[in-house]
């Protein structure tokens, strides 16, 4: 099971799964690219629509992905919700929001999912962020709810061990998606279309260059491999993985 699945890094994962011939069920907010992806490998992928923010679901969601294939043995918590806000324009929708889809729904879906991961011997892996570590503008809320997520890792990892179940995390840097890509204004700044495109370029120029690895952003293909490194490990569990091209280093 891998949310946040339609785009990005959680795409990029449910891709390398199906490299290899594994099943996925698929776990996002849009309907349309879910459908196609299905609709493109109907007898390896199940996709189900939903907004993690509406967390009641989640149960029902977790019942569906194991009936999919009749058992789960790996769970990818991808999904994520960034607000990129300095301090004084931080309100508690926006906490509310971010809390919801980076914290709360990888808890309750690896709660709801631990008892049949029990008994595949399964693992989880949660995508965390380089920012649960390392401090940056605008990002205090984002940062706050992977680092907490880091604490449940670790927590479940203790917890489950002696079930089988193997609880992991993975902290990328920057990495080319969607979420990357969206104009970091400042209160109340606005911006006609032609400029969105020019302040776009230069904010993923400026965050490339904080990479000392080739001075460049990540690929959600490159996360995605250590992803399913980390699935497939069978004595690693409580780990906080790195992948970011030596951001942490500088």
């Amino acid at each position: 099971m891998v949310t946040g699945a339609s785009r990005g890094i959680g795409r990029a994962t449910v891709d390398a799964i199906l490299a290899r011939g594994g099943k996925v069920v698929a776990v996002a907010r849009d309907e349309g690219l879910l459908g196609a992806l299905q609709a493109s490998w109907p007898n390896h992928v199940r996709a189900l629509p939903a907004d993690l923010q509406h967390l009641d679901r989640i149960p029902e969601l977790a019942g569906r992905a194991v009936d999919a294939f009749g058992s789960v043995d790996g769970l990818v918590n991808c999904a994520g919700v960034a607000r990129y806000e300095p301090v004084g324009a931080i309100d508690l929708a926006s906490v509310e929001a971010q809390l919801r889809v980076n914290l709360i729904a990888p808890l309750f879906f690896s709660q709801a999912l631990a008892l049949h991961l029990r008994a595949s011997g399964g693992s989880i892996v949660n995508v965390s962020s380089t920012l649960s570590e390392r401090a940056a503008p605008h990002t205090v809320v984002y940062a706050a709810t992977k680092a907490a997520l880091n604490a449940v890792t670790r927590g479940l990892a203790l917890e489950l061990a002696s079930s089988g179940v193997r609880v992991n995390a993975v902290l990328p840097g920057g990495v080319e998606t969607d979420m990357l890509r969206a104009p970091r204004l400042q209160p109340g700044e606005t911006l006609d279309p032609g400029e969105i495109e020019a302040r776009v370029a230069s904010q993923l120029a400026g965050l490339a260059a904080l990479h000392p690895l080739g001075g460049r952003l990540g690929t959600p293909e490159e996360v995605a491999a250590v992803i399913l490194s980390v699935l497939d490990q069978t004595w690693q569990t409580g780990s906080l993985v790195t992948i970011d091209g030596g951001l942490s280093l500088a």
